[in-house]
């Protein structure tokens, strides 16, 4: 059994989350762009817009439900109170209150696990080392917070404590913790899961422990009816149109939870390593602790059947998403880290295996610096500042608009539907092409790849109107491409977008 407590496990954390986190600065904000999502910027353009103008709009014009509240209601307040704060000043502060969140977590997981296995603070500390846990220091999202209130949730559960104290703390967590992201409120009813099947396996049939997972489903409920009763009140709805989008996504794509269990390994893993090599590791390990007998001493805690619970529960939730962006390893990190705990408790890891593996991972960590995942979007920044340049360019449209509008400072309209609720009816119904002629938009700026016909089935333009109508202008950094194709302003044809698809003549 390792010897890490959860001291030493959040210092190396914070420790090495500054670093890789803060690094990209030195080299200017291209190397931060290519290394933070383009959703990251959503949240810049609508807090900035939400601070100016008291509303939810990515474009000025349009409802936008399309954000997590927590995040989004915090820098709103930090552009109300500096409005003119820089990106890189932005990106300082945020990854600064990600360091501090991450390591908490870091430290009542470790706690958790203490009091669930004796030990397994290094499981712990390796999955905050990993692609799924240290790149999310670095996003300026709501990941952290997320990471943080469900490691809270953890470390309340775990002390198996009742009392108005810890009912309230529970009742707390489970409202922050969906209004740090919605998809949160799955876990609660996990650790509640955990504590009956855990019953159910010892047929002791005592309510005693279960006040304090249940009042995290009763605060996470809570925070359900709020962020409901907010999307409501600035669109007239009741659901918001981001998750409505990714749910067409998944009908086009097809349901299924696989590459969402894929990307779990892929992110938790050391990086750098072939993406077969973690599931065959895994696999070896799952075995030995077999063959050891010793996977009813990992399995048989409340805390652990939560967390494959968990894990199950998000698999199959995704599954209906359409995809797992990096990101969305914030709602795994909990499970993935106490399972992990749980495993290193149950192997012979001590002596120099410890640094060699904190070295290991940190290993990866210099190499994701070294390798930023998308290095395609300083072309976004490029031409967001192209458009900021030329005011004769609009209106203009982009469905990776994040970056592109932040640097334009104007009105880009979002094509996604992720963070414009008014272009979801065009999108699902096929008529794409009609929604840009009838708003008006004469240019869009994006990768040729988005105008392919997979492109289109998502998008709402498979009918070919939108490929033939769209005239490419300029590229933009043909040195920075998305898969193989340049970023390119097109110029569209209102005429034409009217038309429709083209109908061919018929056969004599």
């Amino acid at each position: 059994m390792d010897r890490v407590s959860p001291k030493a496990a959040a210092l190396v954390t914070l420790g090495i989350g500054l670093v890789f986190s803060l690094a990209p600065v030195a080299f200017g904000p291209e190397a931060i762009v290519a290394r933070i999502p383009d959703d990251a910027f959503y949240y810049f353009v609508l807090a900035k817009n939400f601070a100016a103008l008291g509303t939810w709009t990515f474009d000025g014009v349009n409802a936008a439900t399309g954000f997590h509240l927590l995040f989004g209601y915090a820098l709103a307040g930090l552009y109300a109170i500096a409005p003119d704060i820089g990106f890189v000043e932005t990106y300082l502060l945020v990854c600064l209150a990600n360091a501090a969140l991450m390591a908490a977590a870091v430290y009542w997981l470790a706690q958790a696990a203490r009091d669930t296995f004796g030990g397994g603070g290094l499981g712990v500390l390796l999955v905050a080392l990993s692609a799924g846990g240290l790149h999310l220091v670095g996003f300026p999202m709501e990941s952290c917070l997320v990471i943080a209130a469900a490691a809270l949730s953890y470390r309340l559960v775990a002390r198996r404590r009742d009392g108005w104290g810890i009912a309230l703390a529970a009742l707390a967590t489970g409202i922050v913790g969906v209004l740090a992201r919605s998809d949160y409120a799955l876990l609660p009813f996990a650790l509640l899961g955990g504590a009956l099947l855990h019953r159910a396996w010892h047929r002791t049939w005592t309510v005693r422990g279960l006040g304090t997972p249940v009042m995290l489903c009763l605060g996470a409920l809570l925070g359900i009816g709020v962020v409901t009763l907010h999307t409501h009140h600035f669109t007239g709805g009741f659901v918001q149109r981001s998750a409505s989008i990714k749910h067409f996504w998944a009908t086009v794509s097809g349901y299924t939870p696989w590459p969402g269990f894929a990307r779990v390994i892929e992110l938790f893993g050391p990086y750098g390593l072939p993406r077969m090599a973690v599931p065959l590791v895994l696999a070896g390990l799952g075995l030995w602790v077999i063959r050891r007998g010793r996977l009813r001493a990992l399995l048989d805690h409340p805390l652990s059947l939560a967390s494959v619970l968990a894990i199950l529960g998000y698999g199959a939730a995704y599954a209906l998403n359409g995809a797992v962006q990096y990101w969305y390893a914030a709602t795994f990190f909990a499970a993935v880290a106490l399972l992990a705990a749980g495993l290193v408790a149950a192997l012979p890891v001590r002596g120099r295996v410890v640094p060699l593996l904190v070295l290991l991972y940190a290993a990866g960590a210099v190499w994701r610096f070294a390798n930023p995942p998308w290095p395609w979007q300083v072309a976004t920044m490029e031409a967001g500042q192209m458009l900021r340049a030329a005011p004769d360019l609009a209106p203009v449209a982009a469905w990776n608009a994040g970056i592109v509008a932040y640097f334009a400072a104007r009105p880009v309209t979002n094509l996604d539907g992720l963070v414009n609720d008014a272009v979801y009816p065009a999108v699902v119904s096929g008529r794409l092409a009609p929604y840009l002629a009838e708003t008006g938009i004469r240019y869009i700026v994006d990768f040729p790849s988005m105008l392919s016909e997979a492109g289109g089935r998502r998008g709402g333009y498979a009918d070919g109107t939108l490929r033939r109508c769209a005239v490419p202008q300029r590229t933009i950094d043909p040195a920075r491409p998305f898969d193989g194709t340049p970023l390119t302003l097109y110029r569209l044809d209102p005429a034409c977008l009217s038309a429709g698809p083209r109908m061919e003549a018929a056969a004599p």
